[in-house]
């Protein structure tokens, strides 16, 4: 081609604005494209939370307090889902309307997650609520309701988790287990227990269990996660005393009653050294530098603040939780007498719940209060678990700690001791590693209505919860 300085340019020029402009339309459809693709993801993301937020609601209007019970309504919801979406799964009754769930997404190597909670819940009076409990009622902020915390929330982040494994067709590298309990709040009798007993087959090659236990919370505006590891041993005992029955009018001069209200008054002399056991000793100094004065200093030296009655004292009213990690106790709870007024009855009774730091022996405690109260007092044990700790060496808790790094890379994250109980403690007997971890972030108070009244949980912690869940289990059994 021959043209001369004059037309080249202007040929030149032309070409590089040609050039310049399928450049520039290529960028601008690369740019709508790249957000198109986001605003896609957006829109998923935002349908998926619709979905599993619309099943949590339906979710918590099913009537689980217990007693009674009545999980099987509770276990029906999750098999209509599993039907729905072509999972198999296994549905047992342990008792007339009580029930447990299971199903499994099987992966390459013979171990397994199990992602565990439980249905029921304890009881809610109507008349003391802002809203009736069990109509799961939603505002800009809060879904009200029952188990929101406590635990059905934890359920429905286990099972957007176990439905996306399953959408994704992606084989995991272990077995995910879905199970979903009965009767955790009285001791599990009806669940794990009951399942451990006869249906063995349901926990052969577990490597983990990701379960309730611990939450966030935000201390001196500073996020907080804890994992727990071990808990206080549930002893929940029966006193009980005898007498002739009669009429009220004309009472004989003991009865079971006044010896029942002897013994009360004896039980005030039942003390515990507060002390910090090594684990607790360690979540006090990671927590001292989040505390204003005194605390700051008394948390960091705890070992020597749990000799300080005065100091002890305090702390029972600055933080009730925080203290009960320091002692053990044992707390009257239940009193049944006559059932009638002009009634002297035969039998009297107390309930206490004891809770008592990892390491104690029940039965000695047992002994201790039957030598305390003497031979009018008969004790009995309603319940009583052994203790056991699990590692935070190990690779589900390192994953936790993982996510939550890459999400909020300021929050702290602690093993913890629980002061409650939870079904982690049939596990840890069996010397399988269980975890209590559920990514919501608690206010100031740390309670949300837990066991209380007004039980909520924040749109902001739902939403945040399913993420932050699915990225755990996902990690865990795909990497």
């Amino acid at each position: 081609m021959n043209l001369n300085n004059k037309n080249f340019k202007v040929f030149l020029s032309t070409r590089l604005s040609r050039i310049f402009f399928v450049l520039f339309v290529s960028l601008l459809c690369s740019s709508a494209q790249g957000s198109s693709i986001q605003d896609s993801s957006a829109q998923a993301d935002n349908k998926k939370h619709t979905e599993f937020l619309e099943l949590f609601r339906q979710y918590l209007q099913i009537d689980t307090s217990n007693p009674p019970g009545g999980e099987l309504a509770a276990a029906h919801f999750f098999a209509h889902i599993f039907e729905r979406e072509g999972i198999p799964y296994d549905l047992v009754e342990s008792a007339p309307g009580r029930s447990n769930i299971r199903a499994v997404i099987k992966g390459r190597k013979p171990s397994a997650l199990i992602l565990l909670h439980h249905m029921d819940v304890v009881p809610a009076n109507p008349e003391q609520w802002e809203h009736p409990p069990f109509a799961a009622l939603m505002d800009d902020q809060f879904i009200h309701g029952r188990g929101a915390v406590d635990t059905k929330s934890l359920g429905i982040f286990h099972l957007n988790a176990f439905l996306n494994l399953h959408r994704s067709g992606v084989v995991p590298d272990r077995d995910v287990v879905f199970m979903a309990t009965a009767d955790e709040e009285s001791g599990g009798a009806f669940g794990v227990g009951w399942l451990m007993e006869h249906w063995p087959e349901w926990f052969k090659n577990i490597d983990a269990v990701l379960n309730e236990g611990a939450v966030g919370k935000s201390i001196g505006g500073k996020t907080t996660y804890a994992v727990e590891v071990t808990q206080k041993i549930p002893l929940w005992l029966r006193l009980e005393t005898q007498g002739e029955a009669g009429h009220g009018a004309a009472p004989h001069a003991q009865t079971a009653v006044t010896r029942l209200l002897d013994a009360s008054t004896q039980l005030q002399q039942l003390q515990f050294v507060p002390r910090a056991i090594a684990p607790v000793a360690d979540y006090f100094t990671a927590l001292a530098p989040l505390y204003a004065s005194p605390w700051r200093e008394r948390f960091s030296a705890i070992n020597e603040t749990v000799k300080s009655a005065d100091s002890m004292a305090e702390l029972h009213e600055f933080d009730h939780r925080l203290y009960a990690l320091l002692t053990s106790s044992c707390t009257p709870t239940r009193l049944q007498g006559s059932g009638k007024i002009n009634v002297v009855p035969g039998m009297a009774s107390l309930e206490m719940d004891c809770r008592l730091l990892p390491d104690v022996n029940p039965e000695q405690v047992v002994e201790r209060i039957q030598t305390l109260l003497g031979p009018e007092v008969q004790v009995r044990t309603l319940l009583s678990f052994k203790p056991g700790v699990s590692s935070s060496q190990h690779p589900l808790f390192e994953t936790i700690a993982a996510v939550l790094q890459e999400r909020y890379p300021e929050a702290l994250l602690l093993p913890k001791v629980s002061p409650g109980f939870t079904d982690s403690h049939f596990f840890r007997e069996s010397g399988v590693t269980a975890f209590g971890f559920s990514p919501i972030l608690l206010d100031e108070d740390g309670s949300y209505g837990v066991h209380g009244v007004n039980e909520r949980l924040t749109l902001d912690d739902f939403h945040q919860g399913l993420q932050v869940v699915e990225d755990i289990v996902i990690q865990y059994v795909t990497d």
